[in-house]
């Protein structure tokens, strides 16, 4: 008996087909990977010159033999993700020539050095059903857009036939003037083109003065940043103070910045003894809930010196500490820190600006203080505050206080 023949066994037939978008500065590549059977058909299109399509064909033996890296590939497919890991990592290049010649260059790492890969594709006859494809896709919004322009033309012709009514509508009435006035139509006439004589000169001159306008607002522009820039660089101007003098600002402004490591935008009075009177409760007024005040002080043997607070001053009845908290000497040209940072805000209902430290008062001023002269102190570690005014002694040559002339307030402003 004889065998039966075997049955004939067919390979199924690999197919895949892969498409990738390529941008390479201006220009734009579509790149189509088709795998029939172990043949990999590799196709360009040039997304500019859409009508033209570029074409490689390489069996899966062939592609072994160009390079030693594709000798680890087991399929077409490993070729297909070697070239998606190119394009996403940006290794793939698409370079032209005048001869439409187009070339495809991998760049890629192997045995730790780096590799090129080139592959170059010919010219092949577009497939006029794909093209034709293609413009539709690109172009299907077209119809959109004629609708639109329809839209457009339509509400076009009916603005148009508005006009035309209302032109109507004009020429009628002024057939009917013409008609009632013809004596006056040469007048008119004349009087029109001397009109648009004047309209054409009044135009000119607006031509120019606004070029005047746009040429002064560059130089006030300009003249701002500088002012700012003055303003920046000298606060002092702005201070409006019969006690401090310009030159002497500079120091107390690098105390400040030093203590609250910030940058001064402004300093703006806000209280004035002799101008908004010498109470308490003026002066509490005016000034309490503001954090960041300068305080100059004018005894009545014209020494001058003052402190600042951080601290907001409060009607509470209590001392609070400053930390930040620091006082000078005008005339010495002197800044007094505290070693321990206890100085304090005197935050009292009867009193005006005053500072304490230890349960001691250095600067301490009443309500009513320039009608009773009363600026007292009593901490003897600091009169040298007080700068060796006459009136500092008592007549037992013990320290009691200076009289005040003139005590302001200023709240500082940082950026």
């Amino acid at each position: 008996m004889e065998d039966a023949p075997l049955p004939i066994i067919q390979t199924p037939k690999e197919e895949t087909k892969e498409s990738f978008e390529i941008k390479q500065e201006e220009k734009n590549y579509k790149m189509n990977i088709n795998i029939i059977n172990q043949e990999i058909i590799l196709n360009i299109f040039d997304e500019k010159d859409f009508m033209k399509e570029y074409e490689i064909k390489l069996t899966f033996d062939e592609l072994k033999n160009i390079h030693k890296i594709f000798l680890t590939f087991n399929s077409c497919k490993d070729f297909i993700d070697f070239i998606k890991a190119s394009i996403e990592n940006k290794k793939i290049l698409i370079k032209k020539d005048k001869d439409n010649q187009v070339t495809i260059i991998l760049l890629f790492e192997y045995i730790f050095k780096q590799n090129t890969i080139k592959f170059e594709l010919n010219q092949k006859k577009m497939n006029f059903e794909s093209s034709i494809q293609d413009l539709y896709q690109k172009y299907s919004h077209i119809n959109e857009i004629c609708k639109n322009l329809e839209m457009n033309y339509n509400k076009l012709i009916e603005d148009n036939k508005n006009i035309k009514e209302e032109n109507n509508r004009i020429k009628e009435e002024s057939s009917k003037i013409k008609e009632d006035n013809k004596n006056l139509k040469q007048e008119n006439l004349n009087l029109k083109n001397e009109m648009e004589k004047k309209f054409k000169i009044i135009e000119d001159e607006n031509k120019n003065l606004i070029n005047r306008i746009n040429n002064l607002e560059l130089k006030i522009n300009s003249s701002n940043k500088v002012i700012n820039r003055i303003k920046q660089n000298n606060l002092s101007n702005s201070i409006d103070s019969t006690i401090i003098e310009r030159n002497e600002l500079d120091m107390i402004k690098s105390a400040v910045k030093e203590r609250m490591n910030k940058e001064i935008k402004e300093i703006k009075k806000i209280y004035q003894a002799t101008i908004d009177g010498d109470d308490s409760e003026t002066f509490h007024k005016l000034c309490d809930s503001i954090p960041n005040t300068l305080v100059f002080y004018k005894s009545a043997g014209n020494r001058r010196f003052g402190g600042f607070a951080s601290q907001c001053w409060k009607s509470t009845e209590e001392s609070i500490e400053d930390k930040n908290c620091f006082l000078f000497s005008l005339d010495k040209k002197k800044i007094y820190y505290s070693k321990k940072n206890d100085f304090k805000v005197d935050n009292y209902l009867v009193f005006g600006p005053s500072f304490s430290k230890g349960g001691f008062c250095i600067i301490n001023i009443v309500s009513d203080a320039l009608k009773y002269k009363s600026l007292k102190t009593n901490e003897k570690g600091h009169k040298d505050i007080f700068g060796g005014d006459e009136n500092a002694l008592s007549e037992d040559g013990k320290f009691d206080g200076v009289y005040a002339k003139e005590y302001e307030v200023f709240q500082i402003i940082f950026e």
